[in-house]
């Protein structure tokens, strides 16, 4: 008796060739709606499209759109699917990628649709409240690692608590991005110099620096878009590293837009003053702030609390051995965050593969706290005040360490992924 497969049965028998292209397409919705990099996209449908029983399954995946190509029984059919709100879920996407893993040899659209819908229904892992106090408590870490003293960090704490609060309601409302960005960092800095200041009017004034101000607006630096972005770059997926990177810059510059406006009618942004701690205290401190740090901005990509914990402790270790490096044995900041951030992706590859966690839910969050924020910021400011030279070289600074940490990140997946080392699309 000969067995005809589902695949070989006309598209009026069984699922058409329709419903299962839009079944597949809608998984790489889902993913890249949650922030994934678009190499795992792409791999994600290819691997339900098989399970689905088409022939092949061709897309290009861009930041905001998949436009697709699926066959089957000598039919063809391309589509567009745009995700409705694109932002990063690391929770939603770890399920979703572990339900293109688990896939059996062969499944219906009707029965991957459900599943994805299940996944899809999740509610936030984190509240509004946990939310707000996650990038109050990461942006506080780093004016720390940054060189702010305690009046900062608890002055940081307050503003960047309630800036993530306003910016949260802001987005459920679908405002434009840059808009959002725009006032929350105007709102942010400003609520920053009003807690500064309010000590001053009972009488006891306390002493800040502005570490504390450019700091209190870092949960804006959108660090998942703009890691993923590079290393799409890295990969030749130039539709979607050049859009991520444009978007990440766009919103940087809203970010330095809203602290260069606050500032100039506040009087002026000086340099800040560095505050540390001595000898081994400060290496304990930066460790503590980078674990606080790192899992603040993990639970704001709505992280699973382990994977979050799981990413801390990886850029502890990496994280201060970078500031050892260039604190205390003078390697240039750029190898420094080079060697750093290739360890991670070693570390999280290790991890990834060991526990079955997509790898970008670790390596990307361990190496956000790496990112220069502060440097990008300073440039804007002091070119907006004829500081040329200075603005020179806080940007020449900032995109050698950002170029320094992609890089150290794409050698770790070359030199553990056998498909990042070859010129091949899933297909």
């Amino acid at each position: 008796m000969s067995v005809v497969r589902d695949d070989q049965l006309p598209t009026e028998v069984g699922e058409s060739l329709t419903i299962r292209s839009e079944a597949a397409a809608e998984v790489g919705s889902v993913l890249l709606g949650a922030g994934m990099g678009s190499y795992r996209v792409k791999w994600a449908m290819a691997r339900c499209a098989r399970a689905l029983g088409l022939s092949s399954f061709v897309s290009v995946v861009s930041y905001t759109d998949i436009v697709a190509t699926a066959t089957m029984s000598g039919r063809y059919r391309t589509r567009i699917t745009r995700p409705t709100h694109p932002g990063v879920n690391v929770d939603l996407f770890y399920h979703t990628v572990r339900l293109v893993e688990t896939l059996p040899e062969k499944i219906t659209a009707a029965e991957l649709t459900s599943r994805l819908a299940a996944i899809t229904a999740r509610a936030h892992r984190y509240g509004p409240a946990a939310n707000a106090v996650a990038a109050g408590s990461a942006c506080s870490a780093f004016t720390f690692l940054n060189g702010g003293n305690p009046t900062d960090m608890v002055c940081v704490l307050i503003a960047a608590t309630l800036g993530q609060a306003l910016r949260r309601i802001l987005l459920s409302r679908f405002w434009n991005h840059f808009l959002v960005t725009l006032l929350t960092a105007i709102a942010t800095c400003a609520m920053y110099l009003l807690i500064q200041a309010a000590p001053g009017l009972l009488g006891h004034p306390i002493h800040g620096n502005h570490v504390g101000y450019l700091a209190t607006t870092l949960f804006l630096v959108p660090g998942f878009p703009l890691v993923t972005g590079l290393l799409d770059l890295v990969r030749s997926d130039f539709a979607a590293g050049q859009a991520r990177v444009t978007y990440a810059l766009l919103m940087i510059f809203a970010a330095a837009t809203g602290l260069w406006l606050v500032g100039f009618f506040q009087g002026g942004i000086s340099y800040p003053a560095v505050w540390t701690l001595p000898g081994l205290w400060q290496v304990l401190a930066q460790a503590a702030a980078t674990a606080v740090g790192v899992f603040g901005f993990a639970v704001l990509f709505n992280s699973p609390p382990k994977i979050a914990a799981t990413a801390a402790s990886v850029s502890v270790v990496c994280n201060v051995g970078r500031f050892i490096l260039r604190d205390h044995v003078g390697v240039e900041p750029q190898v420094a965050a080079l060697i750093a951030t290739t360890a991670v992706g070693l570390i999280a590859y290790l991890i990834a593969s060991r526990f079955h966690i997509p790898r970008s839910s670790i390596s990307v969050p361990a190496v956000v706290i790496m990112i220069p924020g502060l440097t990008m910021y300073l440039s804007y400011i002091e070119s907006n005040t004829d500081n040329v030279l200075a603005a020179l070289e806080h940007a020449v600074e900032g995109i050698e360490v950002v170029i320094a940490i992609a890089l150290g990140l794409a050698l770790g997946h070359l030199a553990t992924s056998s498909p990042w080392r070859k010129v091949v699309n899933p297909q």
